[in-house]
């Protein structure tokens, strides 16, 4: 009994310490943010529910910067393909030969059927011919179109300008910053410089002297 109440009391001043709240209060905080992350997934159904658009490809229909939220789906067919602005804007899986694997963000303007296989044209915005599509996993092979497998989602709405960021942070100036403001924040949170040491001092002193 006496064991369970020093664990108590112990507990007790654990709490009281500044660092243990702020440390619980990160851990409170990145829960929230990681438990509101895959909620959004799940409701959207999809892995990338929100992106940034990279290149000019789509504009004026979607900018360079704006951030793009994308729903995923289960039935392929429910992609509607036709010219623009009428048929629906898909993320989808494109295998560039400088650049390797990467994400597309480009309209579905059509659709053909090869074998008893259905593949969608896609075509951005901006551009004056229909996109050239390969096996993501031979690249060599060229094919007719885009597998439906290879879409990610269909683009539901945009917010301009947000997804500069995004794009700041995947540069080597961005990845410095957030390093150097991660460091300055945990240099101001753990050590205790010596006039904020004077300050808590001053209600001492002033007790004495009374």
């Amino acid at each position: 009994m006496a064991t369970a109440t020093v664990k108590q009391s112990r507990l007790k001043e654990a709490l009281k310490n500044n660092y243990v709240k702020t440390a619980i209060l990160i851990v409170i905080v990145l829960g929230s943010v990681v438990s509101l992350w895959f909620g959004i997934k799940a409701v959207l159904r999809t892995e990338y529910p929100f992106m940034a658009v990279a290149s000019p490809s789509m504009v004026h229909t979607l900018e360079v910067g704006d951030l793009i939220v994308v729903q995923g789906y289960a039935d392929p067919s429910t992609i509607y393909a036709a010219p623009k602005p009428n048929g629906d804007i898909v993320v989808f899986w494109h295998w560039d030969s400088y650049r390797g694997l990467e994400h597309w963000v480009h309209r579905a303007i059509d659709k053909v059927t090869v074998g008893g296989k259905t593949y969608l044209i896609t075509q951005g915005d901006a551009n004056f011919g229909s996109d050239g599509h390969r096996n993501i996993t031979e690249p060599h092979a060229v094919l007719p179109g885009l597998p439906e497998e290879y879409v990610v989602g269909k683009v539901v709405t945009n917010v301009p300008v947000i997804g500069q960021v995004a794009l700041f942070l995947q540069t080597p100036s961005g990845r410095i910053i957030i390093v150097a403001l991660v460091v300055a924040l945990l240099i101001v949170e753990f050590i205790p410089f010596s006039k904020w040491k004077k300050k808590e001092q001053v209600p001492e002193r002033e007790q004495v002297k009374a």
